[in-house]
């Protein structure tokens, strides 16, 4: 018997990668209570983390399609993308 890959295995990989380090699901966690838009400065400050490493992982979800960035004026802003979450992993962020 044969299993083929299904055309969306690659994005559940995307996801579950993105997911796989305790950081990024804090940042999640985060973004998710605090939904405004936030800087990449405002969460690293509520995670104790630098500004570089923050960036790399909000790069890494934003790759995974789970949060938006967009910029204002000098500075990157996130927020969560609910309708990601509610597709591949519904009830995932009511656990938080």
């Amino acid at each position: 018997m044969t299993i083929k890959l299904s055309k969306n295995d690659e994005k559940r990989a995307k996801i579950f990668k993105a997911l796989s380090e305790v950081k990024r699901i804090e940042i999640i966690r985060y973004l998710h209570h605090h939904r405004s838009c936030n800087t990449c400065g405002e969460v690293g400050e509520a995670m104790g983390m630098d500004k570089s490493n923050v960036s790399y992982h909000l790069k890494i979800l934003y790759e995974a399609d789970l949060i938006e960035l967009y910029r204002k004026g000098q500075n990157k802003n996130s927020v969560l993308r609910e309708d990601t979450f509610n597709e591949w992993m519904p009830g995932f962020l009511d656990s938080l």
